[in-house]
């Protein structure tokens, strides 16, 4: 389906895409053409094929227990489970009309977004911390409304999975819109963006092999979290907006703003304490998203590092 799931553990990184061109070409086809509603239909059959047939529902499952624990909800069982692949599939269909510029089809409110406006129109550039929580695209909605908005990602290379060939040839803008992290010149351009008043997209969930990181609580208990994004914000000594654009059903989305800082400051005695508070700031709202939103959720690997203690999900 996506890079996200995967059959190996051992990274996010070292994912395996299952879907195979041809089919997600179809599967294109039909949304563009039949319209959102079919789309939605091929997906139960599908998403029960690949649900049945992946090694990662355990990990669905453990992060489905740690999120309605931390809620006081019921256990999850395997409807749960399937509702969070459905909205995992969902998310991709959905993703196919943001890029192609059809968000008339969708009812989006957009929450705070003041924060983001009000420095284009002072022509400053920020950095935007999302997630793997929601649809960050549908902050295209955002652009869509304002039209100054120049927004751009900076991100790991991934471009060999075909899913996002697929989304390429939709919106060949895409390789425009995209800064990827560990080229040469990749922080120049950043710089660059920044001073001419774009907003710089990273999402801060995920740790790269290597990375620097910090441990923060998360849904119950200690997990790693990459440091690099709020590195990067310092560097550029851009504002810095948190932003999670969460699906409620059906064709309703909410993309909710929030000011971290205006700019991150990293005393050079205490850099590390300051990167953790920070940090920690960020998963905090991270998750209270979740859990209002819980199957919105799309890190489908061992995100707690913690085979102990559920060896039985």
């Amino acid at each position: 389906m996506s890079d996200i799931i995967s059959d190996k553990k051992e990274s996010w990184k070292k994912t395996q895409d299952r879907g195979s061109p041809w089919l997600i070409d179809l599967i294109i086809w039909i949304i563009l053409n039949l319209g959102r509603t079919i789309g939605r239909l091929f997906l139960f059959p599908i998403v029960l094929y690949f649900m049945l047939t992946s090694s990662t529902l355990k990990y669905s499952k453990r992060y489905l227990k740690r999120n309605f624990q931390t809620a006081n909800k019921k256990t999850p069982g395997i409807i749960a489970i399937y509702k969070h692949y459905y909205s995992f599939a969902n998310m991709l269909l959905d993703r196919v009309f943001f890029l192609t510029g059809n968000t008339k089809k969708f009812d989006i409110k957009l929450h705070n977004e003041h924060l983001i406006t009000d420095l284009v129109n002072q022509g400053k550039g920020a950095v935007l911390l999302g997630s793997h929580l929601g649809n960050f695209d549908a902050l295209r909605a955002l652009a869509n409304k304002a039209h100054n908005i120049k927004i751009r990602a900076l991100m790991y290379n991934n471009d060999q999975q075909n899913i996002n060939k697929a989304f390429e040839k939709l919106n060949p803008q895409l390789k425009h819109d995209v800064i990827h992290i560990g080229t040469p010149d990749a922080m120049i351009q950043v710089q660059e963006d920044i001073e001419n008043g774009y907003i710089i997209g990273m999402l801060a969930d995920r740790v790269e092999q290597d990375n620097r990181t910090t441990s923060c609580h998360f849904l119950g208990k200690e997990v790693s979290f990459p440091t690099g994004p709020l590195i990067v914000s310092y560097l550029l000594k851009a504002p810095v907006i948190l932003c999670f654009a969460l699906h409620q059903g059906g064709n309703q989305y909410d993309v909710y703003f929030h000011k971290l800082r205006d700019k991150i400051d990293l005393p050079r005695d205490s850099r590390d304490l300051k990167l953790q508070e920070l940090m920690q700031e960020y998963t905090d709202i991270l998750e209270q998203h979740a859990i209002k939103a819980p199957y919105n959720w799309y890190n489908f690997y061992d995100f707690w590092q913690d085979n102990s203690e559920y060896k039985n999900a």
